[in-house]
């Protein structure tokens, strides 16, 4: 794989943006669901409430599978695997699109949950496979750039299609834009080995690798920290007053355009300075937008300003998260990548549930304050995993404590020595 990256760097970049935009296609099925909940539930009979749970049925495939999926296709080669769940990934939308009951809609989320699980974690990593070192943190980047324009474009444009058409057109939509990728990557790709191995046990002990769980709980924390507010933006802009319905999808746009500059500015960031005191910094800013979001809610010039800050501070840690699990990871990277997506939609599960229960208590003004909490939790996981990093693992220099404390020679060392990570 080393060789065949300094061959491939060529042609990287047009591989890197077809990465994306599977993951656009992704997206846009992540988060183009709650604008068609009425229209679906009209449609099939359904109170908006249960058609809600076609949601939760695929946050939860997307969590479980992930560790499960990327063991039992750690053999499998890596463009193979990608076609693969691409297919599986359109055929659940199409059946969502055609779904004439409720089972056939949880079904079929479920079918497109399990293939977009096991894409975003292979992307990531093929896309690091296939980059130069120095580059791979704006390889990251521009994968998760497909995530960030999907709430900037892909949602706002499916729910047009929706609105214009059917909510069955708009999951067509979604299906379409994951086989246009997919004709792509398919002649595109080069043959990339899986890391292979051994099985889902064996591959789960990469828990045991030092500094994984802990960087797994600052995912979750930073996830549960946004989405415990981002679930209720849409009560916040009532209890605020002054945002109509007619101006939230251009405010919804500013926080995928601040988004899109985030996740960018942060590969740049991944590739010249250490990853873990970039994302502390990250973190930290996206603890701060939080706490101020409530008195800038007050008035349409404040939102703008502050959904932009937020969508900025929000999806530029994404990228280091990625970058940091790949370096500490090793030859276990890919498993982390997977294990990272079961604690993104798991934290996002919490936090729906954790905000019912604030809302409910008829504390809905306090949802920015209890995200900013968590994100300084977030924070104080980095603060704590530094802080042991540099205290222990004296006189052990290539294990995975050396390289969570390594700088960029190291970490290119390290993806030299490791090549099998993808």
């Amino acid at each position: 794989m080393a060789e065949g990256t300094s061959k491939d760097r060529g042609g990287g970049g047009a591989r890197i943006w077809l990465l994306a935009l599977g993951m656009f296609a992704i997206g846009t099925d992540l988060f183009i669901v709650s604008g068609l909940l009425p229209s679906m539930a009209g449609d099939l009979g359904l109170s908006t409430a249960a058609a809600g749970q076609s949601v939760t049925v695929f946050a939860l495939t997307y969590a479980v599978a992930a560790p499960v999926l990327a063991g039992l296709t750690s053999t499998v080669d890596r463009r193979t695997l990608l076609v693969a769940v691409l297919i599986v990934f359109a055929a659940g939308n199409a059946l969502s699109a055609f779904a004439t009951s409720y089972a056939v809609l949880l079904l079929s989320r479920a079918v497109a949950g399990a293939g977009a699980t096991i894409y975003a974690s292979t992307a990531s990593a093929v896309a690091a496979g296939i980059t130069s070192p120095e580059r791979r943190g704006r390889s990251l980047a521009l994968v998760y750039a497909g995530m960030t324009t999907a709430i900037a474009l892909g949602v706002p444009l499916g729910s047009a299609i929706g609105d214009f058409s059917s909510w069955r057109w708009a999951f067509g939509f979604v299906a379409l834009l994951a086989l246009v990728a997919l004709a792509g990557l398919w002649p595109a790709l080069p043959s990339v080995p899986g890391p292979g191995g051994s099985g889902v046990r064996q591959r789960l002990a990469v828990f045991r690798v030092r500094h994984a769980p802990s960087a797994l709980l600052v995912t979750a924390f930073w996830v549960v920290g946004t989405f415990v507010v981002y679930t209720y933006l849409g009560a916040l802009f009532d209890r605020a007053g002054h945002v109509g319905t007619g101006l939230r999808p251009w405010l919804l746009l500013l926080f995928g355009v601040g988004g899109f500059a985030g996740v960018m500015a942060s590969g740049r960031l991944a590739d010249r300075v250490d990853p873990r005191a970039a994302l502390a910094t990250s973190v930290a800013l996206l603890a701060v937008v939080l706490a101020v979001l409530s008195p800038a809610l007050r008035s349409t010039a404040g939102t703008a300003v502050a959904l932009t800050a937020w969508g900025f501070a929000h999806w530029c840690a994404f990228p280091l998260i990625q970058h940091r699990l790949l370096h500490i990871g090793g030859r276990h990277g890919d498993m982390l990548l997977a294990l990272n997506q079961s604690a993104l939609y798991l934290g996002q599960t919490l936090a729906g549930a954790l905000g019912g229960l604030i809302v409910g208590a008829g504390r809905l003004g306090s949802l920015p304050w209890a995200g900013a909490a968590f994100e300084l939790l977030a924070l104080l996981v980095l603060v704590v995993g530094a802080t042991r990093a540099r205290g222990g693992g004296g006189g052990r220099g290539n294990g995975p404590a050396a390289r969570e404390r390594g700088g960029p020679a190291e970490r290119r060392a390290d993806a030299e020595s490791c090549p099998s990570g993808v």
